[in-house]
Parts: structure tokens; sequence; C-alpha cells
């Protein structure tokens, strides 16, 4: 396991976007993740992400809940992947539902909230090697 400075050193230079309809949640997302990212914006929903990945240009990460209002995390991702495939997409829900094999397939990875340090350490690890940084 490489050490935190390493993995932040690799990734620093990464976009990210953080979606979630909890507040709270979206601030802990932001200053964990700004540990390791330069760059994170969130989003409050669907809707709003989605505009924000067309209108603010790439984004190399989001996590994403699944169960939000206006527009589900299942319709973000099946539109982030019709936009840019490339995009590594974490999916977070605390919802029992899984959602469809076909839709989980969309994603890099998949989460149950609450999400842990662990998770999330072991989710930048993927993400790293993925980018080849």
């Amino acid at each position: 396991m490489p050490d935190m400075k390493t993995m932040r050193d690799k990734l620093q230079g990464l976009h990210v976007l953080v979606v979630d309809d909890e507040e709270a949640v979206l601030d802990g997302s932001l200053q964990f993740m700004k540990k390791f990212f330069n760059k994170v914006d969130t989003a409050i929903d669907g809707e709003e992400a989605l505009r924000m990945f067309k209108e603010y240009g790439h984004y190399n990460v989001v996590f994403t809940d699944i169960k939000m209002p206006k527009s589900t995390g299942w319709e973000l991702i099946q539109a982030i992947r019709s936009i840019d495939n490339d995009v590594y997409i974490a999916a977070m829900t605390g919802s029992p539902e899984l959602g469809t094999d076909e839709l989980i397939a969309l994603c890099d990875s998949y989460l149950r909230k609450p999400v842990n340090i662990e998770n999330m350490t072991h989710i930048l690890e993927k993400l790293s090697d993925r980018q080849n940084i």
C-alpha cells in the first residue's frame, strides 16, 4: 500500500466532482478529497452535477450518491458515460437496493454508505494505479 503522500503526489492534478444530496456528506467528502486532490467541486444533485460536467469541462473522477432528487445517480452516470467514457466513476449508496448489473457495470467502483477511510483509501489506490500518473 502506497503511503498517503505518494498517493497525493500522484492524484493532486486530477479534477474531482463529488455529488450528494446531503450537505453534511458533501462537506465531509470535500474535506477528505482536498487532502489528495487540488481541484474538487461539489454538486447537490445529479441535475446540477450534469450541468457542471457539461459547462466546466473535463472531470477525471466523479463520486456520486445514487438516490438523489431531480436526477438519480444512475441517470447521472449514464449521461456522463455518453459524454466521456474515461471518467473514473465511484457510485455510493446507503440504500439496500443495488441497481441492475448493467448499471453497476457502468461504475469503476461501487460503495455502500457510510463510506469509511479504509474504503476511500482503497478507491484512491485503484484510481492512482488506473491513471498511471
